[in-house]
């Protein structure tokens, strides 16, 4: 069934933060959240990046690391978005093909949510976990 993930992961809560919150401000609610992104949203409430570790860590690691610095100098501006629609093997091929590991969740340019690769891969798992299941359970009965 298309979109069944995509559309259990819209359901859940999205964390955002603001074009102008800073670096410290992001790795701070990065770390309270145990998230790894967040989008990133202009005062209009759309959605113009995302910042995740690897944008922080690779900020630190080119030694220009400054906790006043908006997000909006190293946040990720190319988005990758999937809508209610899209497929878990959509998802994973597209996780695959472009090293991303986070996919926001848009219909009509709107926030909807974010599916991460472990959220892709826990879904592979119980489908997996559910098949072999149905299959002992038919082997059993005869």
């Amino acid at each position: 069934m298309p979109g069944k993930l995509v559309s259990r992961m819209s359901e859940r809560e999205c964390h955002t933060l603001s074009e102008t919150d800073t670096i410290k401000i992001a790795s701070q609610v990065l770390s309270e959240k145990k998230i790894g992104c967040m989008p990133v949203l202009d005062k209009n409430k759309n959605v113009i990046g995302i910042i995740s570790e690897r944008d922080l860590s690779q900020f630190i690691y080119k030694e220009r690391f400054n906790l006043s610095i908006s997000i909006s100098q190293i946040m990720s501006k190319n988005l990758v978005t999937c809508d209610l629609n899209t497929s878990v093997t959509e998802l994973m091929d597209e996780m695959t093909e472009k090293k991303i590991r986070h996919i926001l969740i848009m219909e009509d340019k709107k926030l909807l949510g974010i599916v991460s690769i472990g959220d892709v891969v826990n879904h592979l798992i119980a489908k997996i976990k559910e098949e072999n299941k149905n299959l002992k359970d038919y082997i059993n009965s005869y």
